[in-house]
Order: structure tokens, then C-alpha cells, then sequence
């Protein structure tokens, strides 16, 4: 649920090329500076990021969760 860049816990979750899933902001950021990607270091081809659903559920509970514990 930690986004490899920032390792701080995702909001908008994203797929990059590589199949890693990173915070969107942090990716488009690295992006500005960078023509690798982050986990792979893989020249980039596409910029395309796909929404991950899956993890952005994956946080929400978590993140409910820990809403709850703290009550």
C-alpha cells in the first residue's frame, strides 16, 4: 500500500509500464526528471498510468480500518 517513491500510503494509486503500482503524483513527478522508471529502472515508452482500483479499495478499508481502532 506504500508507494515505492515516497513510501508513504497511496491515495491514487497507478500502474505504470512496469507493473508497479505507484502514487499518481509521485510518478507524474518523477516523470518531469526522469526517463526510467523507478522500480525497474526500464526506459520509459509511455507515460500511460492506469488506475488501481484494486489498491485504492486496499486502502480505503485499511485506512477505515484504522479509523475504527482509533475510536
Amino acid at each position: 500500500m506504500e508507494c515505492p517513491i515516497t513510501q508513504d500510503i497511496m491515495s491514487d494509486p497507478v500502474i505504470a509500464e512496469d507493473g508497479h503500482t505507484y502514487e499518481r503524483a509521485a510518478i507524474e513527478e518523477w516523470f518531469k526528471t526522469h526517463d526510467t522508471l523507478p522500480m525497474t529502472n526500464a526506459v520509459v515508452t509511455s507515460k500511460v498510468l492506469i488506475p488501481n482500483i484494486s489498491m485504492r479499495r486496499l486502502v480505503e478499508d485499511y485506512r477505515a480500518q484504522q479509523q475504527r481502532a482509533g475510536q
